[in-house]
């Protein structure tokens, strides 16, 4: 069956794709960008919210026309399209969305899109499903026709087309369990009928259906990846051949998953190289690396020879390896989340040569997550090889091959050219008239198709201003003055770069060598055969467009200084058979015979001579066991001037305090330095670490190891005496307690305290469960005593009035001890039984001649001092 689409003023033409249709992105946390300057912008006005998947298609000239996550189309001013929600894709989903021109009528576009894996695997099948939209709707703005149009009840999660140019259809593949289903879309719409191409691999377990589809520009393969999560995680990736006239898939060839989980493909601009993300795995099924590899489909044993263009950290542990998408700037670029994409600058080069940097792409403040927008992989065909690329030379452009063209027109996008900016001569060649990115737009005529517009977009540079000459002064230690030594070249970049960053620089022994590009010479360790040997380097910003700098390479004469001293650090610090040192402490030492000069530190000489490994000058740590030797390089104006070698001698910083006050005691004061020092000198010249002195005064002790010295002052005050502000007696309870309360300059270090005239001593002044009775209190600091009476007074808890003698009188204890006391004593009903005072003996346990009951009985004691007690105590018979 095939789906024709029929309006009543439908205008017809033949559609120019200019490749502009995919100038404008929109995916991740409302991110965007926007290529039409050659440049990617950000767009800070997208609506979308997408994991993964989303989709986004711009007129021929680059002006954004609809985009969507899957599930809701949004037009070109950010505006829900009418009837644009509720459409059966996924924003979860790896290819969630592909648009499609209607490769006649220029206003519909057809939007596919695929199952998503997660909820098929629930039974929630989306399937996968196409809608149309006119643009002309709405003013303009576009508006949904039909929506969720089903091509099949149930599919995977990968989308991708190309056109054939010759008879002017587009080809839409998918790929669900075993078979490709390949769908026509020419003039009538879509082809609901598919080719299908059975030839696996065979994916049943929906939660396997992440991974990517893609097509190669010039439309001759195919390319899919398979993320296998469970049982385990393992990876299918598959290249496959395509034909564009049939839409037949044939030929597979199987990567070696090499412990990867593939997701995201794309291929080059020329269809040369394929690249693929994954996330490495370990033997444990532990996620590690993510990784972008390059694979060349010109070499026979492509996937086997993979080189990784891209090394990402994974710790947050992401299963997802994260889209690849070309651009209309044929780089391309890989998002995983970060408020920046990674990008490959070069990726029709060898993976040396790609220029591949990790997150520099901004995207404004937005966030990019697991996908990027899929498009027509037509529109990033390229079929020109460009050469030349600095300024002042001629710039090339060259067809990739005969190809049929029949006519062929060039724009150089250089109107300050003036007439030289155009050209109809099948190879293009043009001098730019400054630097900068130039958008060439290229209109081919064929003999077999119908005509195309391809664009290139051209970065052209100034050579690098650097120095031309220069001389780069090494080192000698071998001993031997024969002007012979060995070199880092790399070591002359920062003294031509003129302060220019990302200099890509190459060394080669002779001009003609670097000028061919060939016999490079490798940097490090690279030895001179003669004083004043005369090498080249080759820079560029990126490779094309290069200066040549002269480079006179001089060696220093007697500037091995061998083992040059010991050096001590002073502040050292010891931590479980560690040392960690400050190594500025080093340079500072250095510096007073070497002056004003570059002193770098390094931990063998090697990495002196070739300034590698500089070590950092703070917390630098190494086991207590085996402190290093240190080597150094004096520099003058990047002048290599001396290397030498220092032992080091660290010392543990003392824990001391710089100032500390000590009192007299019994006319006395021992006075002690800190341990483990060689030397000690007090002030008045006695050379010990322990002193008496017998006067007070400020006494002061240098101590000191080797070059490590340090002071402390000791402050002798007279001898003080014990002072006590209050003895606080809290008595008549059943749990006495007396607490000694010291003076408010009374440190109470060293103080001890006794309750029994000194017998017993014990470091609290508090005293718990102490019996009535009178005691003996002693302060003792070690150097005076403190001596004073206490009385802890006390009601008995009980009598027994049964006259045998014992307890048969209740009455206070010790109550010499209180004079004129008040007792009174009440039943457990509140009444009066009797009172006494003192010099009365007390309660005999009658009332009005009666003997009373065992019970207990209440008792309220008036002191003089203001006290009034209250408590119980039991009658027994």
């Amino acid at each position: 069956m095939r789906t024709i689409l029929i309006l009543a003023t439908l205008f017809f033409t033949i559609n120019s794709f200019s490749q502009l249709e995919a100038a404008n992105w929109y995916f991740g946390e409302a991110a965007g960008l926007n290529f039409n300057s050659g440049i990617p912008i950000p767009h800070l006005d997208g609506q979308l919210n997408s994991v993964e998947g989303s989709a986004s298609i711009s007129d021929p000239n680059g002006s954004l026309l609809f985009y969507t996550n899957g599930n809701t189309i949004w037009n070109a001013n950010h505006e829900i399209m009418p009837n644009g929600e509720g459409i059966k894709g996924s924003s979860s989903g790896s290819q969630t969305a592909l648009i499609v021109p209607n490769p006649v009528n220029n206003t519909i576009y057809y939007v596919f899109t695929t199952d998503d894996a997660l909820l098929a695997d629930l039974g929630q099948n989306n399937g996968f499903n196409y809608t149309v939209i006119d643009i002309s709707l709405n003013n303009g703005r576009g508006g949904v026709l039909e929506k969720n149009l089903p091509l099949l009840p149930i599919g995977s999660e990968k989308v991708s087309g190309i056109l054939n140019f010759n008879e002017n259809y587009f080809w839409v593949v998918t790929h669900f369990r075993d078979r490709f289903y390949s769908y026509k879309v020419d003039e009538n719409g879509v082809d609901t009928n598919p080719i299908i191409s059975i030839l696996g691999p065979s994916i049943t377990d929906f939660r396997n259906g992440r991974g990517s589809l893609k097509l190669s520009p010039d439309g001759t393969k195919l390319a899919m990846s398979y993320l296998i999560q469970e049982p385990k995680y393992d990876s299918s990736l598959f290249i496959f051949d395509f034909d564009a006239t049939t839409g037949i898939v044939s030929n597979p060839v199987e990567a070696l998953s090499h412990r990867r989980a593939y997701y995201g493909l794309e291929f080059s601009s020329n269809s040369k190289m394929l690249y693929a993300s994954g996330v490495n795995y370990n033997r444990d099924n532990n996620l590690e690396n993510i990784k972008v590899i390059q694979y060349n489909l010109e070499s026979a044993n492509f996937f086997s020879e993979g080189k990784v263009v891209l090394d990402f950290q994974n710790n947050t542990g992401f299963f997802v390896a994260g889209a690849l998408q070309i651009g209309i700037d044929k780089r391309i670029y890989h998002s995983i989340p970060n408020a920046r994409l990674s990008v490959i600058r070069e990726p029709n080069k060898d993976a040396r040569l790609t220029n591949s940097e990790k997150f520099t792409v901004d995207l404004g403040g937005r966030e990019g997550r697991f996908g990027l927008p899929p498009y027509i992989q037509s529109f990033f065909e390229t079929i020109i090889n460009i050469e030349n690329y600095c300024l002042g030379d001629t710039t090339t452009f060259t067809p990739d091959g005969n190809n049929n063209i029949t006519d062929i027109s060039w724009n150089f996008g250089d109107p300050d050219s003036g007439a030289l900016n155009f050209s109809n001569n099948i190879i293009g060649e043009h001098i730019f008239s400054k630097a900068g990115i130039y958008k060439v737009v290229i209109n081919v005529e064929y003999s077999n198709g119908n005509p195309r517009q391809f664009i290139e977009y051209v970065d052209i540079k100034p050579a690098p201003n650097v120095l031309t000459e220069v001389e780069l002064v090494q080192c000698d230690i071998d001993g031997i003055d024969d002007g012979i030594t060995s070199f880092n070249l790399e070591e002359a970049i920062p003294i031509f770069d003129n302060g220019i960053e990302n200099l890509d620089v190459f060394f080669f022994d002779t001009e003609a060598n670097a000028i061919m590009n060939q016999n490079e010479l490798s940097p490090l360790g690279y030895r001179n055969d003669a004083a004043d040997n005369i090498i080249y380097a080759k820079v560029s910003t990126g490779l094309e467009c290069f200066s040549l700098i002269e480079i006179t390479l001089i060696t220093q004469p007697m500037s091995n200084l061998r083992l040059y001293d010991t050096l001590y650090i002073c502040d050292g610090r010891f931590r479980d058979n560690m040392i960690i040192a400050n190594l500025s402490r080093v340079i500072e030492q250095l510096s007073e015979d070497f002056g004003d000069t570059e002193i770098s530190l390094y931990i063998n000489e090697d990495d002196a001579l070739f300034e590698l490994n500089q070590l950092k000058l703070e917390d630098y740590s190494f086991s207590a066991s085996n402190i290093p030797e240190l080597f150094f390089r004096i520099e003058e104006d990047h002048d290599c001037a001396f290397i030498g070698k220092v032992e080091l001698v660290v010392v543990e910083s003392p824990d001391h305090e710089e100032t500390k006050l000590v009192y007299l005691c019994d006319g006395l004061a021992n006075l002690n330095a800190p341990d483990g020092f060689d030397d000690y000198l007090w002030n008045f010249g006695i050379m010990q670490q322990e002193i008496t002195v017998k006067e007070p005064g400020i006494y002061d002790v240098v101590f000191s190891t080797g070059t490590c010295v340090y002071i402390q002052t000791v402050e002798v005050l007279p001898e003080i005496g014990i002072e006590v502000e209050n003895v606080i007696v809290q008595d008549f309870r059943r749990n006495n307690q007396v607490s000694v309360i010291l003076g408010i300059n009374q440190s109470g270090e060293n103080t001890t305290f006794s309750i029994d005239g000194g017998l017993n001593f014990q470091e609290s002044n508090v005293f718990n469960n102490i019996l009535p009775g009178l005691y003996d209190l002693v302060v003792d600091n070690g150097c005076s005593i403190y001596e004073e009476e206490i009385i802890v007074g006390a009601m008995p808890n009980f009598f027994t009035p049964n006259n045998d003698g014992f307890n048969d009188m209740w009455t206070l204890s010790n109550s010499s001890y209180f004079p004129d006391y008040k007792v009174s004593i009440y039943d457990r009903y509140g009444k009066l039984i009797t009172s006494f005072r003192d010099g009365q003996s007390g309660w005999d346990g009658r009332y009005q001649n009666k003997n009373m009951p065992a019970d207990d009985y209440w008792y309220h004691l008036e002191l003089i001092d203001g006290r009034d007690i209250k408590g119980f105590f039991a009658l027994k018979r």
